[in-house]
């Protein structure tokens, strides 16, 4: 630690010093590395702010500044539901005029009318009715619609119509009753089953939200699609489907890997731990907060929380990747004394490194309890020197990932976040709002968000009725357009799944010297990378360079997730390609960034380090005992889904200009993991204790989980039945419920949903093996959107990694010969990184 204090001198003629507000308690020093960037964006003043609402209440938007995505695209909102509002919301962000009815306030308990409603047009029943002059109409369920030929109709559904065994579930069903089954009361909580608490419940509306992001994608793409043929389409998005999107990585089962890439448990328990110690370590750990989080750490040393000298809360976050791994221990001069541990550092995707699993630090994941156990004694000792704003100011100016853990309220409040957009102040409402979810180069600067206005009638459309073209419409809508993948860990590859999803063509551009573990890198990839191809490139090498250029000159999107710095190297930044490939969207995915350039604009983070700084952890686990809310479940997967949503907006403009210039559009992990919290923005929103921390149980005495003999059930009571309970076991309790007009569902592990489905598969929820090339994996079946009432199946299984290596270079016009040089050479990598 004798360089600490040097590092820290060093570095403060270039960093900027800054507190957290009162509320928060914690003082933090942000590193700016990047200096000298204008921020985008511009502020209404009160006189344009008072304009822009006359406007609309005259039944006109507002002028904008910029030219946003979806200028000129009418949406009739007839939807109650926080999904359809949601979709409604995302597509008013980016520009669209929504026109909305608010008839039955009943239907809107607990939603944020000021947020959901932003940007919005409110009109009487009567006008919402006459949908003839929009683009889109988004409504719940089986409301009846008679759309024109050109229109698209959005339906929010609990499942999909003439589900065998969810067909019952009400539209507007319980948020509760949806998580319950599809896994997140189980799934979400890492320690939760090491110490005997299965079923956590949580008051988080991942299904609903993941269902209006996933709409407001289908339906962007629908518009794509209708600039082709002129023809809409019916888009059944069903929030358990949705709910399903998310839990891939769960619930993937994988065959045929070579042993060395064979996955491990993420969040199991670490090899080498004894029953019997294990059975005293958990005792010991449901004793106190401390006693937990001590075990926790030593499950997990790179990636749980220490405290400071301070006594907040630090989370380092290095156990995904090799290299930060070694990173972050030689920033905590820690490097020497791991190896002295006898732990080793090899690469993991050497079949030779086998022999020293469990205690290899460069797959941190999989290594023995007998190491994680020193590492963490290690750690504890160094965290407690130093505050947690030291530490978090030292450790991002070293290149480190990790964050200070925040409550949401202290998250809310953070000076970054509002200078970044993550959170604006919206002119007419009361409260700070989350900011756009996305945002694209060429809308830049935005408009500033504004408060909803009434219209006493629909304007004059912008755009004309498209013309029907004769063209057949695709069965998907993104068929015909081509992307790069350079994407790796989740949200990024998620982002191009869904793309497959829509019918695009994916090339997955895979890396010579894969950094993070292989049960991510390679058996998530069953998961993410179905219907992609797949080449390994050396991205050092002249030639594997040369390969990329010539990929990423013929496709339209390019997707990152990758510094601005890293783009730049590889010739994928806007500039270069600009004039290597003009018509290119490039999509970038980071960590912290917002829709306007702050501080925090090139820090690092993973999913579970986005949590801390945003506050789920604290949400899900508790101040004194804060924890993930899953591992990817909660921020990965949204922010993929919001990576395609910037893309398909991007694409809609591209063709919409026809000028033959492409775009830049993105999205962040801060941003996801700011969206899915987006029912607790209002003082006094927060859900009961009942509902928060690792003894949660549900929002009300009644409605919550129970245990029962053999499982448990949660149950949408008006009071607590845990007597009348007694005894049953959970299909006795399912029928008690029942006869007593509860809604109730059984509580599953996203296990125990795929067993039940593999055998017994319905409209919504399919669990199926696919195989290629001898690897065999199964996952659920892309149910989450419908179009035109047609599911699609799961996409070809993913190759190999690297598989399609040669078919690639022959489109390029590489020879046999060429290509074996190629691979020789070390510009193209073998299937899996063989050796040869």
């Amino acid at each position: 630690m004798s360089k600490f204090k040097d590092d820290i001198d060093k570095n403060d003629s270039i960093e900027s010093s800054k507190k957290l507000t009162a509320e928060s308690g914690i003082t933090r020093r942000n590193v700016i590395r990047s200096i000298g960037v204008a921020a985008i964006g511009t502020v209404l003043g009160g006189t344009t702010a008072s304009l822009a609402r006359a406007q609309m209440a005259q039944g006109h938007r507002p002028v904008r500044s910029g030219s946003a995505p979806l200028d000129g695209v009418r949406v009739i909102e007839l939807s109650s539901l926080l999904s359809g509002r949601l979709a409604g919301l995302l597509l008013a962000d980016q520009g669209a005029e929504v026109f909305v009815n608010r008839k039955d306030e009943a239907t809107l308990a607990g939603l944020d009318d000021a947020f959901f409603d932003r940007g919005k047009s409110l009109v009487s029943p009567a006008i919402a009715k006459n949908t003839s002059s929009a683009d889109i109409i988004i409504v719940d369920g089986d409301t009846p619609v008679t759309p024109e030929p050109h229109q698209i109709v959005l339906r929010i559904m609990a499942a999909l119509p003439g589900d065998e065994a969810y067909g019952d579930l009400p539209h507007d069903c319980s948020e509760d009753l949806i998580n319950a089954i599809s896994g997140f009361f189980t799934n979400m909580s890492i320690s939760g089953p090491i110490l005997n608490r299965p079923v956590i419940y949580t008051p988080i509306p991942l299904p609903s939200v993941y269902c209006g992001v996933n709409g407001a994608v289908a339906s962007v793409a629908a518009l794509v699609d209708r600039l082709r043929t002129g023809l809409g389409r019916e888009i059944l998005a069903s929030r358990l489907a949705s709910g399903l999107s998310a839990i891939g990585a769960l619930s993937i089962t994988s065959e045929g890997l070579p042993e060395h890439l064979e996955p491990i448990i993420v969040g199991g328990l670490p090899p080498g731990l004894a029953p019997q110690q294990f059975r005293t370590f958990v005792a010991d750990a449901l004793k106190t907060p401390a006693q937990q989080m001590w075990l926790e750490r030593r499950f997990a040393p790179f990636s749980t929380p220490y405290r400071t000298k301070d006594n907040s809360w630090y989370l380092p976050m290095a156990a995904p990747n090799r290299r930060l791994s070694r990173h972050f221990l030689q920033a905590m001069n820690l490097w020497e004394q791991a190896l002295a541990t006898g732990a080793v550092y090899v690469d993991p995707y050497s079949a030779d490194s086998i022999i020293f699993t469990h205690r290899n630090l460069g797959d941190s994941l999989s290594l023995g309890f007998t190491y994680t156990s020193k590492l963490a004694d290690l750690l504890e000792a160094a965290f407690v020197t130093r505050t947690a704003a030291e530490w978090e100011r030292y450790l991002i100016a070293y290149g480190a990932a990790g964050s200070i853990i925040m409550t949401w309220q202290q998250w809310q409040n953070d000076a970054d976040a509002r200078e970044a957009g993550v959170f604006a102040n919206v002119p007419g409402t009361e409260n700070i709002q989350i900011g756009r979810a996305v945002w694209t180069g060429r809308a830049q600067p935005y408009p500033p968000l504004m408060a909803s206005g009434s219209a006493r009638y629909l304007p004059a459309k912008k755009l004309p009725i498209p013309a029907i073209t004769g063209r057949e419409k695709a069965s998907l809508p993104l068929e015909g357009y081509t992307v790069a993948d350079m994407t790796n860990v989740l949200a990024g590859p998620c982002c191009t799944r869904m793309l497959v999803e829509l019918g695009a063509s994916v090339t997955r551009l895979d890396v010579m010297d894969p950094q993070h573990a292989p049960t991510i890198h390679v058996m998530w990839s069953g998961e993410n990378s179905a219907g992609k191809r797949s080449i390994i490139l050396d991205r050092r090498h002249p030639d594997g360079l040369n390969i990329i250029h010539q990929l990423t000159a013929k496709v339209d999107f390019i997707v990152a997730n990758m510094m601005d710095d890293q783009m730049t190297r590889l010739g994928i930044d806007a500039a270069t390609l600009a004039q290597r490939n003009p018509r290119a969207i490039g999509l970038q995915i980071s960590a912290t960034r917002g829709e306007i350039r702050g501080p925090r604009h090139n820090d690092k983070g993973y999913d579970p380090s986005i949590q801390g700084t945003t506050g789920i952890m604290t949400r899900f686990g508790g101040a004194q005992t804060p924890t993930f809310h899953g591992i990817a479940s909660a921020v990965d997967y949204l922010c993929g889904y919001l990576g395609a949503y910037a893309g398909v907006l991007a694409l809609y403009a591209r063709e919409v200009r026809a000028d033959g210039r492409g775009d830049w559009a993105e999205t962040s992990l801060c941003n996801a993991a700011t969206l899915i919290q987006l029912l607790f923005q209002r003082p006094g929103s927060e859900p009961p204790a009942s509902a928060q921390g690792q003894l949660a149980t549900g929002a009300t005495a009644g409605a919550r989980v129970y245990q029962l003999s053999d499982g448990w059930i949660f149950a949408q009571a008006p009071r607590d039945i845990t007597t009348d309970l007694d005894e049953h076991d959970q299909a006795q309790a399912l029928a008690w419920c029942k006869q007593n007009n509860i809604p109730a569902v059984p509580v599953q592990t996203c296990k125990e949903l795929a067993d039940r489905h593999r055998k017994q598969p319905t409209t919504t929820v399919r669990f199926e093996k696919t195989e290629n090339d001898g690897w065999a994996t199964e996952c659920f079946e892309p149910t989450w959107f419908a179009f035109d009432r047609k599911t699609q199946p799961r996409a070809k299984a993913a190759s190999r990694i690297g598989a399609d290596g040669p078919a690639i270079l022959a489109e390029l016009g590489y020879g046999k010969t060429e290509i074996e040089k190629l691979v020789a050479d070390g510009a193209v990598g073998r299937t899996e990184w063989k050796k040869g």
